[in-house]
Parts: C-alpha cells; structure tokens; sequence
C-alpha cells in the first residue's frame, strides 16, 4: 500500500496461511478490528493456495486441536455433505475423509478449503470489522524497539512455501490473536503478559474456555 492508501486498525495480521486466519479470526471474536494481508488469491495457505490436504497427527479425531480447527474441519466435511454426490455410506460416516487419503482422515479439494475459510470470515468482512488485502506482501516495516508502528505491503506477488503441521499453525495463530486482543484490552504488552503469573494465568484460562489446549496430552505407546 502507498502513502495515498495508508490504512489503521487494531490488529494487523500480516499472511493468510492457517495461523493468520486463525489469528484474525480470535482478534475477531473479541470485538478488535483487523486487517489481514494475503499474497494469493485465495486465504488458507497450505490447504488452498498451496494444494496441501491437511498435515495432521494421529490423534486429531480425539485431542490435538482447538474448538475452531476443529469447526472448520467440520465444515469442511459439511460442505461435502450438503453438495457434493456422496454414497448414502460415505454421507453418513461420522469421519467423512472426501479424498480417502492416508496423510489426514480429512483429504480434500483446496477450493473446498477456500470455500469454508471464506465462509468463515465472511460475516467480519460484510459488518467492515475485516479488511482482507489479497495479492499484497509486506515489503517493509516501521519499528519503535521491538515493538511494529506500521508494515508496507505492496502487491501483488506469488506464494510462500513455508511447511507447518497444521492443527498446530492454526492454534498458535489463534493464540496469537488472542493474546493480542488481551493487550489491547487491557493496555499492557505482551511480555507483561507473560512476565506476571497471575496475568498469564489469566489470559489461559480464558483460551481454555474458548477451547484452546494449552498442553499435549500424554499419549502412551507412542
């Protein structure tokens, strides 16, 4: 973006991979606004632009993943379900795996992917809380010590191949964006948040009710 088209929000997510999503969408939720800046054409990274079906861990079905991760995977297979020309057998199985592929117990199309995602954030879009550039990519960034005033982004240009399990990228990105709405709440930084135990303890309990897992879960015979 040029000087002539300098924009301001709240929270400024700069990538549209999972995390950002995620990020921009926990912000959302907590009544911040957002501006979320996306390379491609197409918001999801690795599940859409980048052709990727979901890289994920043996356990996802059971533990593994925030309430969120887990809504857009339902969708995901809700979208198949609603339009797609199932077997009666595949429609009713609880773990709809369209692609039947080994990597997840949910393979997919990415334009599916890129259907629910924009499904998703749709509402933020349309009530003018998100703004989502596409075809932009940060080129420079203005600093104040370690703290970001403002990032340029100009646009538009290719893809990033950066490789991330996914239930992992799209929780920390929702904890991210959590964590930034919390500072902006309550007018403190973010190593503030971290540094004081009874703030920490806080700000996880709130994540936990919002279906965030703060820990991995011990797993026997792994």
């Amino acid at each position: 973006m040029s000087a002539e088209t300098a924009a301001s929000t709240d929270i400024l997510v700069v990538g549209g991979g999972l995390g950002g999503v995620a990020a921009a969408l926990a912000a959302l939720a907590r009544g911040r606004t957002v501006l979320l800046t996306e390379e491609t054409d197409w918001i999801g990274g690795q599940l859409t632009s980048q052709g990727v079906p979901p890289d994920e861990h043996a356990w996802i079905e059971q533990f593994g993943a925030t309430r969120t991760y887990r809504a857009l995977r339902e969708a995901i297979r809700d979208h198949y379900r609603r339009w797609y020309p199932l077997t009666d057998e595949a429609r009713r199985g609880r773990y709809l795996n369209p692609g039947e592929g080994r990597v997840s117990t949910l393979c997919h199309e990415p334009r599916v992917a890129a259907a629910v995602l924009d499904a998703m954030v749709a509402p933020y879009v349309a009530a003018g809380r998100l703004r989502i550039l596409y075809g932009h990519r940060p080129v420079a960034a203005s600093m104040d010590g370690d703290r970001v005033r403002s990032v340029v982004v100009e646009g538009p240009d290719a893809t990033n191949g950066c490789y991330r399990l996914h239930p992992v990228e799209w929780n920390i990105g929702e904890a991210a964006g959590s964590l930034a709405a919390y500072c902006l709440d309550n007018r403190l930084e973010a190593e503030q948040v971290y540094e004081d135990g009874e703030r920490l303890s806080h700000f996880q309990d709130e994540l936990t009710c919002a279906g965030v897992e703060l820990a991995w879960p011990e797993v026997k015979g792994y």
